[in-house]
C-alpha cells in the first residue's frame, strides 16, 4: 500500500471545477459514473473512448469525447492534457484463458494511464481494482490491511499487479492516487452481476453449488458511484485504498431473488464433486471448440466460500455510508430489467 497522508489534512476537491478523465466511459461503472459527475456535480468529464459511436448517448449529455486505448501512450498524452482527476475504470474483466490478454489491459494500459497522468501532473488519479487481490479467500474476514496475494488466475493477479504500478507511480513520481476494491457490482446495466445471470435462471442454465449457501460479497453501483466521487474530493483519501461492499449474502438469496422476478420456482443444485466435473468438460469442450473463454478452476472455491469483505476503513476514515440496501437494490434492477425488456414489464410480479 502506499504512504497515508497526514491525519491533519482536511482539504476537499471541488469537482465542478475540476476537468475529469474517465476511462471505461461506455462501461457499466463508467456509464454511471460520466452520468452522476456531469448531473450531480456539474462536473467537465471527459471520456476516453475506443468507439466514439458507442459512448453517443454520452455525448448528448455534454461529456467530451477523446478517442484513445489504454494501450496507446500517444493517445493518453492527449487525453489527460488540462484534466485535475483521472478515474480509471477501465479493465479487461473477461474470462479469456490468456494471461497476456490481461496484461495489456490492466497492467501496461494502467502503467501508460498512470505515466501519462504523472507528467501532466494531474492532482488526484482514482485507479478501481477489486477485492480479488486479495487472492480468492474462502473463509474470514478480509480488512483492506489484509494480505494481498497472487492466485493464479489472471484477472486477479493482474488487479494486484496493477494496483502495484499505481502505487509505484504514487511512492516515486508523486502522482496523487487512491485505489477502491469494489465487490461484485450489480445494478441496471451489470452484465456479470444481474443480465447474464438473469438470461441464466430464465434459461434453467444456473445452479448452485452445495445448495448456493456460499458467501456472495456484493456492491450496488450507487453504492459504489458514491465512493468514487467520496475519495475523488476528499483529499483524506490520498496514499490509501478501501474496499467497498455492501455485505455478504448467500448465492442462493442472492440468485434467488432473479428467479422470483422470472417467475421461477428455484434454481436446482449440485454437489462440489458434480461442480468439478463439469468444469473440467466444460474447459475442455471450449478447447476443442476453439472457444476463448474458459471457466476457472478455482471459481468453484469462490462459490462455496464464507469470506466475508468489509468496508471499515472507508466508513471509519471518509465517512461512507450505504445508501442502497440490498432488498432496494434489487428493487431498482427488476425495474430496469422490465423497462428494457428483459422481463414482461407486467407478468410475474408478487
Amino acid at each position: 500500500m502506499g504512504e497515508r497522508p497526514s491525519s491533519h489534512l482536511r482539504k476537499r476537491m471541488n469537482l465542478t471545477e475540476s476537468k475529469i478523465l474517465v476511462t471505461g466511459a461506455t462501461g457499466f461503472i463508467g456509464d454511471h459514473l460520466v452520468r452522476r459527475l456531469h448531473s450531480e456535480k456539474g462536473a467537465r468529464v471527459r471520456a476516453l473512448v475506443r468507439n466514439p459511436a458507442k459512448a453517443e448517448p454520452l455525448a448528448k449529455l455534454g461529456v467530451e469525447l477523446v478517442p484513445g486505448d489504454i494501450a496507446d501512450y500517444g493517445s493518453l498524452e492527449r487525453a489527460v492534457q488540462g484534466c485535475s482527476v483521472v478515474i480509471h475504470a477501465a479493465a479487461q474483466v473477461s474470462s479469456v484463458p490468456v494471461r497476456a490478454v490481461f496484461e495489456r489491459s490492466n497492467v501496461s494500459g494502467t502503467e501508460n494511464l498512470a505515466r501519462a497522468s504523472s507528467a501532466a501532473r494531474v492532482e488526484r488519479f482514482v485507479h478501481l481494482s477489486s477485492i480479488a487481490v486479495f487472492g480468492l479467500p474462502t473463509a474470514g474476514e478480509i480488512l483492506d490491511s489484509s494480505p494481498r496475494r497472487h492466485c493464479g488466475d489472471p484477472y486477479c493477479d493482474t488487479k494486484l499487479d496493477a494496483e502495484n504500478t499505481v502505487w509505484r507511480y504514487h511512492r516515486e513520481a508523486g502522482l496523487p492516487s487512491v485505489i477502491l476494491r469494489p465487490s461484485g457490482v450489480y445494478g441496471p446495466g451489470s452484465t456479470h452481476w444481474s443480465v447474464v445471470p438473469l438470461k441464466r435462471v430464465r434459461k434453467g442454465k444456473m445452479f448452485f453449488v452445495n445448495g448456493g449457501r456460499g458467501l456472495l460479497n456484493y456492491a450496488y453501483i450507487d453504492n459504489l458511484v458514491d465512493a468514487i466521487l467520496l475519495v475523488a474530493e476528499d483529499d483524506r483519501a490520498v496514499g490509501d485504498a478501501f474496499i467497498v461492499n455492501d455485505g455478504a449474502t448467500t448465492w442462493r438469496e442472492f440468485f434467488g431473488a432473479y428467479a422470483r422476478m422470472a417467475g421461477k420456482d428455484g434454481i436446482r443444485s449440485v454437489p462440489l464433486w458434480a461442480a468439478k466435473l463439469w468444469v473440467h468438460y466444460r474447459n475442455l469442450a471450449a478447447a476443442w471448440r476453439g472457444e476463448t473463454t474458459r471457466v476457472p478452476p478455482n471459481a468453484l472455491g469462490f462459490l462455496v466460500g464464507r469470506a466475508v469483505y468489509k468496508q471499515s476503513h472507508i466508513e471509519e476514515k471518509l465517512g461512507h455510508r450505504l445508501r442502497v440496501r440490498l432488498d432496494e437494490g434489487m428493487r431498482r434492477t427488476e425495474a430496469w430489467f422490465r423497462e428494457t425488456g428483459l422481463l414482461s414489464p407486467t407478468a410475474n410480479r408478487e
